[in-house]
């Protein structure tokens, strides 16, 4: 079995979980999201070989070497699918400016480099859960929220299906900003 990659947005605050915890209850999911977990996916790269995986880290280091930190804010929750069974369930970020040239940008130079890259519309969403298990969805009225995320890096994780977490941090890509912040990012996810 090969080895799949992609590129997110770590999420971290706590307020995730919270969120999560409060409105499963009135689904039903096979696969929950544990919070280390929590990402948003900038691009699913799939397989790739040595040389794509280091293609890959270098556009990264210079799309992010010209991005500046910037922040993400959460207020609604979505999903995937029919709405009475929704296979992923999800918190989505109001429209971003910098999200949206961040993506784009990104998108684009991985696209000139992969020719197999998957190529579907970017949706940006923090998954919660996903795979629909029986039953229908609780009609419920969710609680209002209102989630700051501040995005400083991006990283590139390898997916590990058979393990728990199930995803690998393999590099950080600080946002552009001083050498010294640059490693404090670095070493938060990956010790």
């Amino acid at each position: 079995m090969s080895t799949h990659y992609f590129l997110a947005l770590p999420i971290e605050d706590a307020q995730f979980e919270r969120v999560q915890r409060d409105i499963l209850p009135y689904y039903s999911y096979r696969r929950t999201y544990r919070p280390e977990e929590f990402h948003l996916t900038l691009q699913f790269l799939g397989a790739l070989d040595d040389d794509e995986v280091e293609a890959v880290k270098e556009i990264a280091r210079d799309v992010t070497a010209v991005t500046a930190p910037f922040s993400l804010t959460f207020k609604q929750i979505d999903h995937f699918g029919r709405p009475d069974r929704p296979r992923v369930l999800t918190i989505v970020p109001d429209s971003s400016v910098e999200l949206t040239t961040l993506t784009g940008t990104l998108r684009r130079k991985l696209s000139e480099e992969i020719a197999s890259l998957d190529r579907k519309p970017f949706v940006p969403h923090v998954t919660l859960a996903k795979k629909w298990d029986t039953g229908t969805r609780i009609p419920y009225i969710p609680s209002a929220f209102k989630i700051e995320e501040s995005i400083e890096a991006i990283i590139l994780y390898r997916i590990n299906p058979k393990h728990t977490p199930a995803y690998e941090a393999v590099e950080v890509f600080p946002l552009q900003r001083s050498e010294e912040d640059t490693w404090r990012s670095r070493l938060k996810f990956l010790t």
